[in-house]
């Protein structure tokens, strides 16, 4: 594979890593000040003077732009992808398939609409202008959704568990910033008005929130005064903790070590300190390192094989 055709090997592992963190439900991320990790942002994707690493190769984006299932994410990252195919023939080749590919009409109708004006500056500030705008519209949608789902519980017009299933759906359509949602998380949990029923399906379904709003709910009740409703949820913590580390040495992983993603020791986080004679184990994690499919490896691809792992 050469350089000047716009891929890479490198290109190709960096977007096979993102297929699988969709496939792991896992939001994608990027390194901010301090190396801390942050959720990966439409915005982030919109602008031209930040370097997102391996977010920047075509492959990746074009990976994110067929397979996110917000059309935010899906049409900020066939955006950035625009000047790597306007410059590279392949390139321009599969942003034609993305435009096939991808789950959402909006970003068809801006594939189609700048390849039909090759790529012209004019076309690509229309595009660039309605992603942005796009944006702002779907996080206000579902600003006023959570609004009103967090009303109706309070006034008792809604059970708690479909409270926590639309908040947990809601938080992620809406491509929240991530100061945003756990701030959400917090005020939830801190909340005198919030029955403790709901907090305990909270923690049930920890492992539906990304690991860094993961990671803030443990700390947060971790660090709650020792009042009798926190006594109980710290309690409800510790044996989700035991109890997964029990599931986890019941059944060993089986999967190649990349296909795994990156886990917090959750026990560590919460503070909890498991005996040595106790037999609990932190789960250690593997870190992803996707290896090279057998069609990269011979040296060449076809639009086809393209296709196939895109989707």
């Amino acid at each position: 594979m050469h350089k000047d055709l716009g891929i890479s090997y490198d290109g190709l592992k960096y977007a096979l890593s993102i297929k699988d963190s969709y496939r792991t439900r896992e939001p994608l991320t990027v390194t901010g000040a301090g190396a801390q990790k942050r959720l990966l942002m439409p915005e982030h994707l919109l602008s031209r003077d930040l370097a997102l690493m391996q977010y920047d190769d075509p492959l990746a984006l074009a990976v994110i732009a067929t397979r996110d299932p917000e059309s935010p994410m899906a049409l900020a990252a066939a955006t950035r992808m625009c000047p790597h195919a306007k410059t590279r023939e392949l390139i321009t080749g599969i942003f034609e398939v993305v435009g096939e590919a991808t789950k959402h009409e909006l970003v068809a109708d801006c594939v189609k609409l700048l390849t039909r004006n090759a790529f012209s500056p004019e076309s690509l500030h229309v595009v660039r202008n309605r992603a942005a705008n796009h944006v702002v519209e779907i996080r206000e949608f579902y600003r006023r959704a959570m609004t009103e789902n967090l009303r109706a519980l309070l006034d008792g017009k809604k059970e708690a568990r479909d409270f926590i299933d639309e908040f947990i759906e809601l938080a992620s359509s809406g491509n929240l910033r991530l100061e945003i949602y756990k701030r959400l998380v917090v005020r939830l949990i801190r909340s005198d008005a919030v029955r403790p029923s709901v907090k305990f399906m909270l923690l049930e379904r920890l492992d539906c929130f990304p690991q860094m709003v993961k990671l803030q709910i443990i700390t947060e009740v971790n660090a709650a005064p020792d009042t009798p409703e926190y006594q109980t949820l710290k309690q409800e913590l510790r044996w989700i903790y035991q109890a997964k580390t029990r599931e986890e040495k019941r059944h060993k992983v089986t999967q190649k070590p990349w296909l795994n993603p990156v886990k917090i020791d959750f026990g560590t986080a919460a503070g909890i300190r498991i005996k040595k004679d106790s037999g609990e184990v932190p789960y250690p994690g593997h870190i992803a390192s996707p290896s090279i499919p057998r069609a990269m490896a011979s040296g060449g691809f076809g639009s086809r094989d393209i296709a196939s792992w895109l989707n």
